[in-house]
């Protein structure tokens, strides 16, 4: 109970605790839940309000999706991501529109987005309105220094953003009882070796709002935000337009959109370049590997051995310009099983095992 009440002194003092400072001039404002759990398609229909909806209406889009990983526009997903552990688990690999870090959602997480007119972004004031909702629910948040909403001293938000010339968003998700092993397990990737040119993401402690409400769900925090949206906004209530398979199909933008974000070439391909520079001991035999990267594509590859072998140069010729994954080291492999010597067999077995782990 202290630190519900000590969070809502932090936010009074603030001027937050009420709407006293909401703003109260008359605004265009909208309201949109989606009945869907795919997160392409939610990513699409959000996608559609940010470019296809008048850029001056300030819009609440409430949403939720199955088990994904979704990582942001400039990052790299071998280094954020636990690849080989998504596979084994069936959890798809998202890469979205706006910037920042990765996240693990399931459908124990929500997910918000509030759009505005560019000219009244702050990264402050969507979160403060979130955070005064969860108040609302007797769950005792408060907004950090880093403009992340946390309960006691956990991050239980994550946030990104996307800005153009008339329109912005803030979009975040929220644990309310997210399956937090999975996340720490798909969000782990280990990869010391790999240095990379892309966006990083800055890893805290985090937790789940069940331990704080025995009631909170995701229906009970978004009526919370969308309630506070409004006392914000100086309306009394907003009925929300559902986004469903029929809203789709008569707004054909919406599968547009999912289409661009549904391929190899945005997912793996959008990767800023990245180096990897490993070591391996093989037949006591210490081997180096150097890779260079870029859009998801081999640039270059060189394996330096204390012995010369021809075949091993052969395969990381082949390599070049093949995609950054280990099905490209099995096609390397089949194309110079012929050139490996018979003495030389195990060697070539332990070398390809070995860069299959890599990718």
């Amino acid at each position: 109970m202290n630190s519900l009440l000590n969070a809502r002194v932090s936010l009074g003092r603030l001027g937050l605790a009420s709407t006293k400072r909401a703003v109260r001039q008359k605004h265009k404002l909208a309201l949109y839940t989606s009945r869907l759990n795919d997160t392409k398609t939610n990513l699409a229909f959000e996608e559609w309000l940010f470019r296809d909806t008048d850029p001056e209406m300030y819009i609440l889009y409430l949403w939720r999706n199955r088990s994904c990983v979704v990582i942001g526009r400039n990052q790299n997903p071998w280094k954020e991501c636990n690849i080989p552990l998504m596979r084994e688990l069936g959890i798809p690999l998202i890469r979205r529109q706006s910037g920042g870090g990765a996240v693990y959602q399931d459908m124990g997480n929500s997910c918000y987005t509030i759009l505005m007119p560019k000219e009244v972004f702050n990264r402050r004031t969507s979160a403060e309105l979130v955070t005064r909702a969860l108040l609302d629910c007797d769950i005792p948040a408060y907004v950090n220094e880093r403009s992340d909403i946390t309960v006691d001293g956990f991050k239980v938000s994550g946030s990104a953003y996307k800005l153009t010339n008339r329109r912005a968003y803030h979009h975040g998700t929220m644990l309310i009882d997210t399956e937090l092993s999975n996340l720490s397990g798909c969000l782990r990737s280990n990869k010391e070796y790999m240095t990379t040119k892309g966006v990083e993401s800055v890893r805290s402690k985090v937790t789940n709002l069940r331990p704080y409400s025995y009631t909170i769900d995701h229906q009970m925090f978004s009526e919370a935000v969308a309630k506070e949206f409004c006392n914000h906004y100086g309306v009394e209530k907003l009925e929300p337009t559902i986004m469903d398979d029929d809203f789709i199909r008569k707004h054909p933008k919406i599968q547009e959109y999912k289409n661009n974000i549904d391929t190899w070439e945005w997912i793996y391909g959008q990767t800023p370049e990245f180096t990897v520079d490993t070591t391996h001991v093989i037949h006591q035999e210490k081997v180096k590997l150097f890779l260079r990267s870029k859009g998801g594509l081999i640039l270059d590859a060189q394996i330096t051995q204390p012995v010369n072998r021809a075949y091993v140069d052969a395969m990381c010729n082949s390599l070049k310009g093949a995609r950054y994954e280990p099905q490209s080291i099995a096609a390397a492999f089949a194309r110079i099983s012929g050139e490996v010597p018979l003495e030389d067999y195990e060697f070539a077995v332990q070398l390809h095992n070995w860069l299959k782990q890599i990718l």
